[in-house]
């Protein structure tokens, strides 16, 4: 009986062993997504276009199911990346076209990015206590990744890399370093801003949480994307608000009454700045003009019309098994003739209703979990269950967040932090 408990002991120390070279290889990797993309994005601009971000991310896609291959949520991941991608199948079954089911293929993984990046970081954080060495891993990802993105907004300041809007033209405004896909870039910056001012906040590094607003704002207005300049504020909010107990004491008053008088004049003053001289205004400007100053269009860049088009699509040219599983996302585009670029409607069309229900499913879920921890007293579960709220919201005005690419390990780190509990003696380590 001694040996077979010796041999078990033994078994879940290699096991662990294991598990912690495995974190490191994919924590490592991770730290350097940003950095690979900004690489892609450059040789797609002045080079041919090569699959660089693409074979990273498979590789990182691998890894992260041989890691949570031995945890309880592995099954439910395997039915998500299924359910995402029976739609591409049905597609290349009904057309077939490989290419378009290659790019369906890619889209489709897009959408597990979030939930995969998720239950990875669930777990990690929750074995922190038992290796505190993760901390300073996982840490590293994000101060990393920040500093790799804050290099590709200084080379996008000085000319280096795309404009946000309008690339090429005499028009161009704003920036995107080099990284290629803009609305991505955008959600980075709010998922990794949120994260780092969550833990400042939470850790009463206050002046420094102020000097990282100021750094997300600054970057805010290099991007010029109303998403990102209306998404920075909320996202730095976020950590204040959802602490505030619904009896207020005095010392709280005092702070919202200063904020009051000195904060939101010199934050309203920072963004006219802002907005009259990086190009914001006049983007505005000539977008109501070819919208024949329709502010719903404006607001939603054009994306009410797009939904109105691709609905017609679903609901005339798809019978039931189209409605069920999707056909992929290129067959719904050569029908509408143009993307959706909203979260809910775009894995509609793309996945079916069976596709969206998954989805929505899996996020009823973050936020009843954050809701139930942040009521054990978790700080960081009330601050997540507001990010995912707005997140949400986001994703069906401005699209392309829980189907993000680069963005999704972030998101998905972003959510899992409600999972985070500070450990004794740990919590000001780099």
């Amino acid at each position: 009986m001694n040996i077979i408990v010796s041999f078990t002991a033994l078994e879940l120390d290699i096991l662990k062993i294991k598990s912690w070279h495995l974190d490191t290889l994919i924590l490592t990797l991770l730290s350097y997504v940003v950095l690979v993309d900004m690489v892609n994005g450059f040789f797609m601009m002045h080079f041919n276009k090569l699959p660089i971000s693409q074979v990273f991310k498979f590789l990182v896609l691998v890894l992260l199911l041989m890691r949570l291959s031995t945890t309880k949520e592995f099954p439910l991941l395997l039915m998500l990346f299924c359910t995402f991608q029976v739609g591409a199948f049905l597609g290349l079954a009904k057309t077939g076209d490989f290419g378009a089911f290659r790019n369906d293929f890619i889209v489709a993984t897009k959408w597990f990015n979030v939930p995969l990046s998720f239950f990875f970081f669930k777990n990690a954080f929750q074995n922190i206590k038992y290796n505190p060495n993760l901390l300073v891993k996982v840490k590293k990802v994000i101060k990393r990744s920040f500093t790799l993105l804050s290099i590709n907004m200084f080379l996008g300041a000085l000319g280096f890399g795309m404009a946000f809007y309008h690339h090429g033209f005499s028009n161009a405004i704003g920036t995107r370093g080099y990284i290629y896909a803009g609305n991505e870039l955008t959600i980075l910056l709010l998922a990794i801003s949120f994260s780092i001012a969550l833990y400042l906040y939470l850790n009463q590094e206050y002046k420094r949480y102020a000097l990282f607003f100021g750094v997300s704002v600054l970057y805010a207005f290099l991007i010029t994307s109303k998403t990102v300049l209306g998404g920075v504020i909320v996202v730095f909010l976020i950590p204040l608000l959802s602490q505030i107990k619904f009896r207020l004491k005095k010392k709280w008053l005092d702070y919202l009454l200063i904020i009051g008088t000195i904060g939101v004049p010199l934050i309203c003053y920072v963004f006219y700045l802002g907005i009259t001289r990086f190009g914001v205004l006049e983007k505005i400007q000539r977008s109501m003009e070819r919208n024949n100053n329709e502010i719903l269009t404006v607001i939603l860049s054009n994306r009410n019309n797009f939904i109105a088009q691709g609905w017609e699509v679903y609901k005339n040219d798809f019978g039931f098994f189209g409605k069920l599983f999707g056909f992929g996302q290129n067959y719904h585009l050569k029908l509408s003739g143009h993307l959706a670029e909203v979260d809910f409607f775009s894995l509609l069309f793309a996945s079916g209703a069976l596709g969206l229900t998954s989805l929505v499913l899996l996020i009823l879920y973050w936020i009843y979990s954050a809701y139930f921890l942040g009521r054990k007293g978790n700080d960081y579960a009330k601050a997540v269950l507001w990010f995912l709220l707005f997140i949400t919201i986001a994703s069906n005005l401005s699209g392309h967040i829980y189907g993000s690419g680069i963005a999704g390990y972030f998101i998905g780190f972003s959510i899992a932090m409600m999972f985070y509990k500070k450990p004794i003696g740990l919590e000001n380590k780099n």
